[in-house]
This record gives C-alpha cells, sequence and structure tokens, in this order.
C-alpha cells in the first residue's frame, strides 16, 4: 500500500523533488511512472545497517532511469560510487541540462515558409529545408549538444486549448508529450500558457492587414470624378435657382418698386442666362440696377471658382492614376465588408483567440464581421492559404507583418498592400510540456547564442 502512495506522489507534480524511502525493489518499476523534470531520490534498504542511494537521470538515449549514486551507513557516513562521486543525490537541472549528451529530441513543426519550411520523403521522414525557427532550432541544439526529429501535427494547427478540452495542433502534440518541443511561428497567449510552458521570446511581432494591391479607378466618367455628389448636388441647386431668384427681383422692381427701365426677362431668358455664365459662355443679360449688378456679380464669381477648381481637379485626375482606396485599419472593416470584402486569419492562431476572446472593442466587431456560417473562409489552415485568398478574391488576412511581407516579396509585392498599421505586438517562443527542464535550457541557449529579443 505504502508503494502506491509513492506513484501517486510522484505523478501529481512533475518539478518537486522527492526523497523515497521503501523496502520494495522499486529500481526497475519507479522510472516506468515518471516523466523527464521529475527528479526523484531512491533509498533501497539493503540491511538493518545499510542502504542503497539512487538518483533519476535521463540518460543520452532519452530513457529515464534510476542510476545509483552512492550507499548511507546507520553510522551517518556517504559513500559515493567511484563513478558518481561528482554527482549529488538530487543534481542541479540547470547545471544537468546545459547538456544533453547528444540526445535525439522529438521537435513538432507546420510546413510554414519563411520560419520552417519542410519535405516529407516517400517513407514518411520530415525534413528540414530552411526558415528562421529552422536556424533557432539549429543554433540552440548545437549549444546543448542534442539532435532532434521532425513531426508534424494531424491537424495541421498551430492550436491550443479548446472549449470542448481538448488541445489541438502543435501545442496538443507537446501538451500530451507526443514531443519535447516546438516551434514554428508560436505567438505566446495566455491560453498557450496555461498548458505548456514557453522559453522567453526570441522574437517580437506584430499583426497587419494584407489585402488585394487597389486597383485602377475606371476613367470611363473621369468628367465627374472631380467633386464629390454632394459638391454636385449643390452646384445643380444654385444653378436651378438663380435663374427664378433674378426673374423675381425684376418682378418685384417692376411692380412694386416702379422701375419701368427693366427690360422684361422671361424666366427662360434668366435661367439660360445662368446656365451660360456656368459653362463660360458670356453674359447675355445687362442691368443699370445694383441689386440686380450684386446677383450678378456674386453669381459670376461662383462660377468662376466652380470652374477653376474643376478644371485643375479634372487636370490632377486625367494626369495621375487614381486607385481604390486601400484598407490600412481594423476600423476599416464595416466599410471593406460593404465592398464586398471578406476577412479572416489562420485557425487557432493567436490572432484569431485575442479576436475570438474580445468581450468589446474593435477586436470584438471585427470577429463579428467574420464569416461564421462557413468559418473555413476566416478561419484558414496556414498562412499560405491566406495569401492565395488575397490573390483570389477580394480578402483581408490579418496576418505577422514578418510573414506577410516575405511572402509578398515572393508572390510579387505589387499584387498585395500591406496595411501600414499594426497591432497585437506578442513574442515567439519555444514551447515545451509543463514542468519540462527544456525550458530554462533552451531560454540560456537561446539568449547565449542569438541575443536577447
Amino acid at each position: 500500500m505504502r508503494e502506491l502512495q509513492v506513484r501517486s506522489n510522484v505523478l501529481e507534480s512533475p518539478t518537486i523533488q522527492w526523497f523515497v524511502i521503501t523496502d520494495e525493489n522499486l529500481t526497475e518499476e519507479l522510472p516506468s511512472l515518471l516523466r523527464e523534470g521529475t527528479q526523484v531520490a531512491l533509498v533501497q534498504r539493503t540491511t538493518d545497517q545499510k542502504a542503497l542511494l539512487f538518483s533519476s537521470r535521463v540518460d543520452p538515449d532519452g530513457q529515464l532511469r534510476l542510476h545509483k549514486v552512492g550507499s548511507w551507513s546507520a553510522s551517518g557516513f556517504w559513500h559515493p560510487s567511484s563513478q558518481q562521486e561528482k554527482s549529488e543525490l538530487v543534481p542541479n537541472l540547470q547545471e544537468y541540462y546545459s547538456d544533453f549528451q547528444g540526445r535525439q529530441l522529438v521537435v513538432t513543426t507546420n510546413d510554414n515558409w519563411p520560419f520552417f519550411k519542410i519535405k516529407t520523403l516517400e517513407n514518411g521522414t520530415i525534413v528540414a529545408i530552411s526558415g528562421i525557427d529552422l536556424s533557432v532550432i539549429n543554433a540552440v541544439s548545437e549549444k546543448l549538444n542534442f539532435t532532434y526529429r521532425l513531426i508534424t501535427p494531424p491537424d495541421g494547427r498551430w492550436g491550443g486549448p479548446q472549449p470542448n478540452n481538448t488541445i489541438t495542433g502543435l501545442v496538443g502534440q507537446v501538451a500530451r508529450h507526443e514531443a519535447h518541443a516546438t516551434l514554428c511561428e508560436l505567438f505566446i497567449t495566455v491560453s498557450r500558457e496555461s498548458v505548456v510552458d514557453f522559453t522567453v521570446p526570441y522574437y517580437l511581432g506584430s499583426a497587419t492587414l494584407v489585402s488585394p494591391a487597389p486597383k485602377e479607378k475606371n476613367r470611363s466618367f473621369a468628367i465627374f470624378s472631380t467633386f464629390t455628389v454632394d459638391v454636385w448636388l449643390c452646384i445643380c441647386v444654385f444653378t436651378a435657382l438663380a435663374g427664378p431668384l433674378l426673374y423675381k427681383v425684376t418682378r418685384f422692381l417692376v411692380l412694386y418698386v416702379g422701375e419701368q427701365d427693366i427690360a422684361d426677362y422671361s424666366l427662360q431668358s434668366f435661367s439660360f442666362n445662368v446656365y451660360r455664365n456656368l459653362m463660360v459662355q458670356g453674359n447675355l443679360i445687362t442691368s443699370h440696377r445694383w441689386s440686380l449688378r450684386f446677383i450678378f456679380f456674386s453669381w459670376y464669381l461662383f462660377c468662376f471658382y466652380i470652374y477653376a477648381l474643376y478644371s485643375g481637379t479634372l487636370t490632377a485626375v486625367l494626369a495621375i492614376r487614381a486607385f481604390e482606396k486601400p484598407i490600412d485599419s481594423l476600423h476599416e472593416f464595416p466599410q471593406a465588408r460593404q465592398n464586398g470584402f471578406s476577412f479572416g486569419a489562420v485557425r487557432d492562431s493567436s490572432y484569431a483567440d485575442v479576436l475570438k476572446s474580445a468581450k468589446s472593442g474593435i477586436y470584438r466587431e471585427v470577429w463579428q464581421l467574420f464569416d461564421h456560417d462557413n468559418e473555413d473562409k476566416s478561419l484558414l489552415p496556414s498562412p499560405d492559404v491566406g495569401i492565395e485568398m488575397v490573390l483570389k478574391e477580394k480578402y483581408v488576412f490579418i496576418n505577422c507583418q514578418l510573414n506577410t511581407m516575405l511572402q509578398a516579396a515572393r508572390w510579387g509585392p505589387d499584387k498585395f498592400y500591406i496595411g501600414h498599421q499594426t497591432f497585437l505586438p506578442q513574442g515567439c517562443g519555444i514551447a515545451c510540456s509543463s514542468g519540462s527542464p527544456y525550458k530554462g535550457a533552451f531560454s540560456k541557449a537561446g539568449v547565449q547564442t542569438l541575443g536577447p529579443v
């Protein structure tokens, strides 16, 4: 019964150091109950006066075993084993994992150029080709003296905790101890940190918006593009009212003031003359009365300004290529939706996680604009698919700024518009299993090799 209690305690906390005393021979059975990072010291009593001392170690082959480190006698003397004279009963993990002694670790990643480009051979072996994160893991492995074997998650996601208590993607494989570590443009988030441990960030990045390059505006109606609809409406209203105003003033002067020397112009004559003035065709109506002259002067001045602004703006429109308004910020999403744009991000990415978990504000508004009836259109499997969506249709993709710029350079910068506004600054780190001793070793090696972030 005592043996079962020991096993239960060891499994509950992977980071607590234990000192186990038992009469049972657990030197062969106990390692199967432990996982790396759990440090156990075992005292095996051989006689009433003596006991053998064992400590858990991870051998270069990756197996966790109990190694004899010495013996103890009732007189209180410690006798270290000849091969373990310099080792402690419970070793310092930071020192112990400063050299992995050529061990092979399992690292999970996704095919995600330019961070981790991989190729799967016919026999199923995954080969690393190039990438930023490939350089990171190579530098760390050289510093800590280990090799690695690559695997990929079955679902191809970056992953994290889900509402149904499952853990998807890269994060899930590490959390379930199917892999020792993962790195693949994996941003550190609160939800992910609840199931895995992250090293110190080795790269800081922000999100940006990528959309199709704005198309050139159609010049078929360039003569009307000089003014806005409101300005054109005001010009039409004033032109329609100027003629009747002049006619009413002349009628008033003739009928009520007695100005008989005023020519009896009709409403049609005034209206047509006002239109002639606007078209810079000269004036056919004259008057000696200052009331009419003031109205004519005001109208001439109005026509002069309209003509000057129109001709100058039209020259600029015809001389300079005009493009559609690009999408620069999240606040422009509602208008973009009205213009037929769709929106998306990588499924289970840190950006999708932030938008989904937002309770209010612009992030919540953006999340509501996603296509929740067809989530496969808004939540994409990889950045490559997002870039392809931008090339095929009116689509705005939320992605890491560095990834977006490199992808745009790959496909052709003239095909994309990258928003000037960045948001959601986050750090990328190497994810390790909770309680794993790799976290400290990877962090230290990364800082020493790559420098502080």
